[in-house]
């Protein structure tokens, strides 16, 4: 009932009229809802369900659900057209020095657009386009909270291949007028981020028609769009429809862009006006970014400071050096770096401090039972002021640690495992709270807990990398790796911390190679090359620190499939052999043991690590491991091989590998090509 009063004369139309229409007529709509595009050729528009095709194309234009293609329908039409067929009506039409047939369809279809006059193109009576589209649009928008071009999100969840929330999704929106701005803010962004030039064009010229926010969720996407609108127009060079655009709203980002803009364009005029305006932000400024960046600027270019806040925390950073292998994982390379010192160490971002606040605040937050979503009244912002003196009293809890996580403890144990937008659930989800509440400076959470309960889309991410308990006390770290910049989030959130009396730090990470690093390498004979699907038959590994292999592991394992006959061939392994054989569960946990805190290496290393990780998560558990490719790095390192197979690269190099595909074997060859490697690498 709910969603029906948010509905226009038009979609009740619409309901009303789809149902009056005939099965096969209803099937053709929804076969064209259920495709790209807006524009279809009838003679190739077939199925089989449907009898009488004409006849459901007439019934549906006499009911205006199909439509003929109008010059409003012009660019559709020519999207819908296949490229060669494009190129021939160019041809036919425009100079040949207008365009060439190798570009992009997009660009070719955009100087059409431009350049042809929809008059002078033939249009064959054969196309029809979809009609009732916005109506359906928004039917959609309300369903799924969200634009959907097309019914294949439907189509895909009837199939299995998405879940869709099983949920009441009944829109938050009081008139019809909200949900109608709404929509039209949603499908804008929509159309910038999906659409072409001419789409962020057409938006620009329409900023005088466009609809006055009427909740707080339509001014928070007119504002987004006003920032990406305005940005595109800054990379265009159009910096004055920049300015017009940013000077509709008054969010943070855009009053930045104001400011930076004018200040560019070196006139006296602009200058004193951006000395007025930076000090009426600093001032009063609409959010700590907003201050963050005033005070910086005003800093640099009124007072002569030479350097940024953000450059002046970068230049302060530690350099931690550590194994080149984790250059992708420079967190964990921290994490491991700080635990292997005796450091209690956690990785952290913003999970810990969404779970506190989500769980430390729960029945506040989750007062309209959807605990899916986000709660409005964060969304709005009215959380603070709608409940301030509940929240003051837990808050004043959080110096009472024992007492504040026997709260926690009762409400995960209510809600564990509930959907929540807020907290991400699992198994040690109080231990790092635990931690942060235990051995934080008084009153340093709350004042961090109050920010988040002000405005909550500002202080919601940005919080650094890792959480060390050293001495008692908490301390975090912000992870950065050569390149790196600090973003204005970070950087807030730095100061925020600061200010409520954490010690933080940011390490930058160099990368180089640790002699005594453990590795493991590793080779799988398997049923086939499809994870998942195929499974694994043999493991063999080995386990080498400073060059030299300390341990071996083996195993056969009984693959619960049939093993085909050209596997058999290929590696010896038969169906006898591994009916004893123990499954992979049986010898998980002493693979993980081997494996402990070593880097993955394998000869092809996506292969063997992406079929041990499918074989883990099959027994619902994680394997994640740095890892090194001998294949990838000996090509690397040793150019000029016309062949790097393992079995070529060990009769180049005169490594014995006297059982090839045989796991052990072949690890233990991978193993003498890791040290060649190393010794490459630690030359460097």
């Amino acid at each position: 009932a709910r969603t029906f009063d948010l509905l226009s004369g038009e979609e009740l139309r619409f309901l009303k009229e789809f149902e009056a229409l005939p099965d096969a007529a209803q099937a053709t709509y929804v076969r064209m809802a259920n495709r790209r595009g807006y524009v279809f050729d009838r003679d190739k528009f077939e199925y089989a369900e449907i009898e009488e095709q004409s006849l459901q194309w007439a019934r549906l234009a006499e009911a205006d659900f199909a439509e003929s293609i109008g010059p409003a329908l012009f660019r559709d039409w020519l999207s819908s057209l296949a490229k060669p067929d494009l190129a021939l009506l160019m041809a036919d039409t425009l100079c040949e020095t207008e365009f060439k047939k190798s570009w992009k369809k997009d660009v070719l279809v955009g100087i059409a657009s431009e350049r042809i006059d929809p008059a002078d193109a033939y249009i064959p009576d054969r196309y029809v386009a979809q009609g009732r589209r916005e109506t359906l649009q928004y039917l959609l928008f309300l369903y799924f909270g969200r634009i959907e071009d097309n019914l294949q999100v439907l189509t895909h969840r009837d199939l299995g291949l998405v879940r869709l929330p099983d949920d009441d999704r009944t829109p938050d929106y009081d008139t019809v007028e909200d949900a109608k701005t709404a929509f039209f803010y949603a499908k804008a962004l929509h159309a910038f981020k999906h659409g072409t030039e001419h789409d962020a064009l057409e938006l620009c010229r329409a900023l005088p028609d466009w609809p006055e926010p009427c909740c707080d969720r339509s001014a928070r996407h007119r504002d987004k769009l006003l920032q990406k609108l305005g940005g595109w127009s800054e990379r265009r060079g159009e910096a004055e429809t920049a300015l017009s655009l940013y000077a509709h709203s008054d969010a943070p980002l855009c009053n930045e862009r104001v400011v930076r803009i004018r200040w560019s364009r070196d006139e006296d005029g602009d200058r004193a006006w951006c000395k007025t305006r930076l000090e009426a932000m600093i001032e009063n400024p609409a959010s700590d970014e907003e201050a963050n960046f005033a005070e910086d600027f005003y800093a640099r270019k009124f007072r002569k400071k030479r350097t940024s806040a953000t450059t002046d925390l970068l230049r302060t950073a530690t350099v931690l050096t550590l194994d080149e292998a984790y250059r992708n994982q420079p967190e964990r390379a921290a994490l491991r770096h700080f635990t292997a010192k005796g450091i209690e160490t956690y990785r952290t971002e913003n999970v810990p401090w969404r779970n506190l606040f989500g769980l430390l605040f729960w029945d506040l937050l989750q007062e309209d039972g959807r605990s899916r979503r986000l709660p409005e009244i964060l969304r709005a912002g009215q959380f603070y002021t709608t409940h301030s003196p509940e929240i003051e009293r837990r808050l004043a809890r959080l110096d009472q640690p024992s007492s504040v996580m026997l709260d926690l403890l009762k409400t995960l144990s209510l809600h564990y495992g509930e959907d929540n937008a807020l907290v991400h659930w699992g198994s040690r989800s109080l231990d790092r709270i635990q931690a942060l509440i235990v051995h934080a400076p008084r009153g340093g959470v709350a004042q961090l807990l109050r920010a988040m309960a002000r405005d909550w889309r500002a202080t919601k991410d940005g919080f650094p990398d890792l959480m060390l308990i050293d001495d008692g006390r908490v301390r975090f770290v912000e992870i950065k790796t050569a390149g790196d910049s600090l973003r204005r989030n970070q950087l807030t959130r730095l100061r925020q911390l600061t200010a409520a009396g954490f010690p933080v730090q940011i390490v930058k990470v160099g990368w180089a190679v640790d002699p005594d690093q453990p590795y493991v390498v590793v080779d799988v004979e398997t049923t086939g090359g499809r994870p998942g699907l195929h499974r694994l038959t043999e493991i063999g590994a080995v386990k080498m620190i400073g060059g030299e292999v300390v341990d071996e592991f083996q195993t056969l394992l009984n693959p619960q499939r049939s093993i085909p006959a050209n596997i058999t061939r290929i590696t010896g392994i038969t169906h006898e052999m591994v009916a004893d054989a123990p499954r992979f569960v049986e010898v998980a946990e002493s693979f993980r043991e081997f494996m402990g805190d070593a880097i993955f290496a394998a000869h092809n290393v996506n292969f063997d690590y992406g079929f041990i990780s499918a074989e883990y998560e099959m027994i619902d558990q994680r394997f994640r491991h740095p890892k090194i490719c001998t294949c990838a790095s000996m090509r690397r390192l040793y150019p000029g091989h016309r062949s790097y197979s393992l079995k070529n690269l060990c009769r180049d190099f005169e490594i014995d590998l006297t059982q090839h595909h045989r796991a052990l074997c072949d690890a233990k060859a991978a193993a003498e090509l890791l040290k060649l490697i190393n010794e490459k690498r630690m030359e460097a």
